[in-house]
């Protein structure tokens, strides 16, 4: 099943270009991902980062983390922190669970039917 987090990143003083930096080459390499269906970045206010993520499913959120080119950049982003925490909407299973722990993940509330991905989606649609 689909699921969605909302992490937010309170960067340490004085390690906001070394977070950016790293911030681009993890979504470089969320494009080798295609289950990874958005990735959204936002930095509302200096030394914080919100970003949006959508995983298709367990195995790509899975897949996306054991990347080797993946997990360096992340890594060290947590390093240029002071506090990560992250909401998720969906319900990923038992396994992505524990490794969300690590990003202090609570459980959002979702309405039956509420959060679901098109079945026919089409990245190519004009309408």
């Amino acid at each position: 099943m689909a699921f969605l987090l909302k992490v937010r990143w309170e960067i340490k003083p004085g390690m906001q270009t070394q977070f950016c930096e790293r911030a681009d080459v993890l979504a470089g390499v969320m494009l080798n991902h295609p289950g990874v269906l958005c990735y959204h970045a936002d930095y509302p206010e200096p030394n914080l980062s919100e970003w949006v993520e959508i995983y298709a499913n367990d195995d790509t959120f899975a897949s996306h983390l054991d990347d080797p080119a993946a997990s360096k950049p992340l890594g060290e982003l947590i390093d240029c922190c002071s506090k990560v925490s992250c909401r998720c909407w969906g319900d990923p299973n038992p396994a992505s669970k524990e490794r969300l722990k690590a990003f202090a993940a609570e459980y959002q509330n979702t309405g039956k039917g509420s959060f679901v991905l098109n079945p026919n989606a089409d990245p190519h649609s004009h309408i």
